[in-house]
């Protein structure tokens, strides 16, 4: 049953090995992530699993600003206004996603991967697509 999901193509193509792809599916069972729909986001090396995060979104967050005048420093804009536990939080309840720390080391720098979807934490798949603002009255 599991060879047949996409998932395991994806983590095959993208270097991880079979020790790896136990590990990943043993935490994924755990929280009872819906393997069908679960997908493959990325992965870091990084000290820690709070580094791990905070440079994975902040180095997947683009935004473009065609300004031949100014130069915007919007990575630096981000680190001052962002909460990133709030944010991760959030990517978590919202969207189901989840930093695994695998097995293994390099240079004192650990693996992460990151993936995401539809899990006993993330509630339905009717709640996912439902704004971050539906507790505040307007």
């Amino acid at each position: 049953m599991k060879k047949d999901l996409p998932i395991i193509n994806t983590l095959k193509y993208q270097g991880f090995s079979n020790i790896d792809i136990d590990q990943i599916f043993n935490y994924l069972e755990t929280l009872d992530y819906d393997l069908k729909n679960t997908k493959y986001i990325g992965k870091i090396m990084s000290k820690n699993e709070r580094l791990a995060k905070y440079f994975f979104l902040r180095d997947n967050l683009k935004i473009e600003i065609n300004s031949s005048d100014e130069t915007f420093h919007i990575n630096e804009i981000l680190d001052q206004c962002i909460d990133w536990i709030e944010f991760w939080r959030l990517l978590v309840i919202k969207k189901g996603f989840c930093c695994i720390r695998l097995a293994g080391e390099s240079r004192g720098k650990v693996r992460f991967i990151f993936l995401s979807g539809p899990n006993i934490l993330s509630g339905s798949s009717t709640d996912l697509a439902e704004s971050i603002y539906e507790d505040i009255d307007y």
